[in-house]
């Protein structure tokens, strides 16, 4: 049980609450697959839009756009997730992007009526998200996403559909500033079983230009009757390497926990190379977010 208190400080509740969900394992969907590196609402590299459909609009002159992520955690914990994803731009201006993200937590383990143990009882969420998204007035973008959704816990394996909306306000006249705020598995008069989130981020640039500046930000997070997240983040531009930081606040049931994620990423031409890595809490190991994408024009 160790592994499920790790995916949630937004699943510290798990083992209470599972009986309430329609679609099991809707906790490992807090977890931050893609949004180590980037807060939510702005992941765009490498969340490719996975959380707001908004910001996996590819710029102009690119054409498509492919990435893969994986998060691990220490093996004991057994926390893992995988997201692969691609973006395709039409001449038109709507960027069209599928993704596929899978989050399992592994090495819970199965007791009968005595202590020895009987196997282990599976626990994971599959979630294939479709999306468009294009500029509907200059500096602004919208998108839209379909999502499927399956969930697995023990033997009981229960499907959803959803969507969400988002919007992404970016360059902006004063401090280059971007604005984002959307849904994420918003199921319309399930609110209160399916616990869709709120996602919003605002950031501006502090000093600089162009690609060596200095941007500051704000990222929240929250989950209908679930967990509730938000802090600071900080982002430094060194022409080929963008190095982040995040200092954000969980609370769930009266309790709150900080920590902190920070990363590095490296762009080579058209490839990007990141590691992402978040402070464990409460005695847990730290996570770490491994991404590769690529960008063709």
């Amino acid at each position: 049980m160790r592994a499920l208190s790790y995916c949630g400080f937004p699943a510290l509740l798990l083992v209470g609450t599972l009986g309430a969900q329609p679609i099991p394992a809707r906790d490992l969907l807090e977890f931050p697959l893609g949004a180590v590196f980037e807060p939510a609402a702005l992941a765009a590299e490498p969340g490719a839009g996975l959380w707001n459909p908004a910001a996996g609009m590819l710029r102009r002159g690119d054409r498509w756009r492919f990435s893969v992520t994986a998060l691990t955690t220490a093996q004991d914990q057994g926390v893992a997730g995988q997201l692969l994803s691609a973006a395709w731009r039409r001449p038109g201006g709507v960027t069209f992007g599928a993704s596929v993200a899978r989050a399992a937590v592994s090495n819970i383990l199965r007791t009968d009526t005595d202590p020895q143990t009987a196997g282990e009882v599976p626990y994971s969420s599959l979630l294939a998200s479709f999306s468009a998204s294009r500029d509907v007035i200059p500096n602004v973008t919208v998108g839209a996403a379909a999502r499927w959704r399956q969930g697995s816990a023990d033997g009981d394996v229960r499907h959803a559909v959803a969507g969400d909306l988002g919007i992404l306000v970016h360059d902006l006249p004063w401090r280059n500033a971007r604005v984002a705020v959307s849904s994420f598995l918003w199921r319309p008069g399930r609110e209160i079983d399916d616990r869709p989130a709120v996602l919003a981020a605002v950031d501006a640039r502090v000093t600089g230009r162009g690609t060596r500046d200095l941007r500051l930000g704000f990222s929240y997070n929250g989950v209908n009757r679930g967990a509730r997240e938000s802090g600071i983040f900080s982002v430094m531009n060194l022409d080929l390497v963008e190095a982040r930081a995040a200092l954000l606040r969980s609370s769930l049931a009266g309790r709150s926990l900080s920590r902190i994620r920070y990363g590095i990423g490296l762009r080579f031409a058209q490839y990007v190379v990141g590691i992402a890595r978040e402070e464990g809490v409460s005695g847990l190991g730290p996570l770490y977010q491994y991404s590769f994408s690529t960008t063709l024009r």
